[in-house]
């Protein structure tokens, strides 16, 4: 085993693991608890959603070929698996659909998925027999490293958002399993050096990887806190060596806007909820779709002409751009497809899973409303939307009359209406029994009922 180098005071990892630890259950104010109960709901309800998709056939499989100590929970299985393994396959359901919460940036960018990382709050939670207030803290701290480290990212660099879980994850699991600062420090380090993700994974020929990215990322994290936990080492120099990670985070001088006081208002209360199984920028666009397919009697036959304009921003214009979300061939891909969403919500006039079945991107008539489409930026829609990702499809007729559907706030079914109540007519379609007691429903209509085992689990939180 290596010694660790000589103290040399504090560095940036080991003052973030200062932070992570020095942050009490308690003084997690309460609307923050709240906000986290009823996403952990809709995290867990995006992961039995994707049971039956092709991905997570594999994802099943791989497990059952890796095996592992029984020692948490899988989604959907009465198994259980070891806690890296379960985070992998938990953190790649939960993703599958694209349907998971996101977090923009302080600045209106998007901000990504923190709700990727819920799994090692429940696998870490189950295999240290933590309370539920403990769990929940760390979800909320999750959150908050999650936002805090993409602010620091280089947006114009080549590096995925992904990344920032490779601190997110042992920061959650070294908390609940009672590692101390040193270890802590260690896991840190050791999952941060492994967790450097490519933007490949989320650009060009868009592949299932992109389902799977944060679960990596996340299952190493864990990983790297059981090694630190006995006695493995990191580089704790990893954010001040020359050869480390200043060129991810070129924003990070140092620590203070990482260890800054947590906030009343914090990431996890800026969180928004998908309405529609795709990205969250398209969101609008889908939108938008949907209310010019009414303004045109159900039939885009009639147009000639589309146009599809979303804000102004050098993420929106990569995005737009991306040949593979352009030409779209794969469920992956077209998920993240400005022009097939805009085409399918005007052809259908609804959006939901049942919108990719049958290689829909293939589709003759879908392609031939793709071919009249245009997606533009404006920069116009941004100040008239800060922060949101707004969209306005503009149309001319055969007979030359012009349409426009505008959706300057995106859908967000998030109400805060407590914990037996999501948000009423939510347009996500979820109809499975949470574990032999029942101890989650979840309706069609959208609304989640929590009892029984849950209630409890929970309720300690305060």
């Amino acid at each position: 085993m290596a010694k660790a180098h000589a103290a040399q005071g504090p560095r940036a990892i080991e003052k973030l693991a200062e932070w992570v630890l020095a942050i009490r259950a308690e003084d997690i104010p309460a609307a923050n608890v709240g906000q986290a109960k009823l996403l952990i709901l809709d995290t867990i309800g995006c992961g039995f959603a994707a049971l039956e998709e092709e991905g997570a056939g594999a994802v099943l499989q791989t497990l059952a070929h890796m095996g592992g100590a029984p020692q948490c929970t899988v989604l959907g299985s009465t198994e259980k698996t070891s806690a890296p393994n379960a985070v992998l396959v938990n953190g790649s359901l939960i993703r599958m659909l694209d349907l998971n919460d996101y977090v923009n940036t302080k600045k209106g960018e998007i901000g990504g998925h923190p709700s990727d990382n819920i799994p090692v709050a429940l696998a870490a939670g189950e295999l240290s027999g933590a309370p539920g207030r403990n769990v929940i803290a760390s979800i909320v701290l999750g959150y908050e490293i999650y936002g805090r480290f993409k602010e620091l990212m280089d947006r114009d660099g080549d590096w995925d958002g992904v990344t920032v879980s490779g601190f997110v994850a042992p920061a959650i699991a070294g908390r609940l399993m009672g590692l101390d600062v040193r270890q802590l420090a260690n896991a840190l380090a050791l999952s941060g050096a492994r967790a450097i993700t490519p933007l490949a994974v989320r650009h060009g020929d868009i592949s299932g990887a992109k389902n799977v990215a944060n679960a990596l990322v996340a299952q190493n994290g864990v990983q790297a806190t059981i090694l630190a936990q006995y006695g493995m080492t990191g580089p704790l120099d990893l954010f001040e060596n020359r050869h480390g990670l200043k060129s991810v985070f070129p924003g990070i001088n140092w620590m203070e806007p990482i260890t800054a006081a947590l906030p009343a208002d914090s990431y996890i209360m800026n969180c928004h909820v998908k309405a529609f199984p795709c990205l969250a920028t398209g969101q609008g666009i889908v939108a938008a779709g949907l209310a010019l397919h009414q303004q045109i009697s159900e039939d885009p036959d009639r147009l000639k002409e589309i146009t599809v304009a979303i804000a102004d921003t050098p993420s929106l214009q990569r995005q737009k751009d991306d040949p593979g979300r352009v030409d779209p061939k794969s469920r992956e891909a077209a998920d993240h497809s400005f022009n097939f969403l805009a085409a399918v919500a005007l052809i259908d006039g609804k959006f939901g899973l049942h919108s990719f079945d049958n290689d829909r991107w293939n589709d003759a008539k879908v392609r031939a409303v793709m071919a009249r489409l245009s997606v533009v930026c404006d920069a116009s829609l941004n100040g008239r939307s800060p922060g949101a990702f707004p969209c306005a499809i503009r149309a001319t007729g055969s007979d030359g009359r012009s349409y426009l559907a505008e959706v300057l706030d995106p859908p967000d079914p998030w109400l805060p209406l407590g914990l037996s109540s999501y948000a009423e007519g939510a347009p996500k379609t979820w109809t499975e029994s949470f574990g032999p007691d029942d101890v989650l429903v979840l309706h069609t209509d959208g609304v989640i009922e929590a009892r029984g085992a849950v209630d409890g689990r929970w309720d300690d939180v305060g």
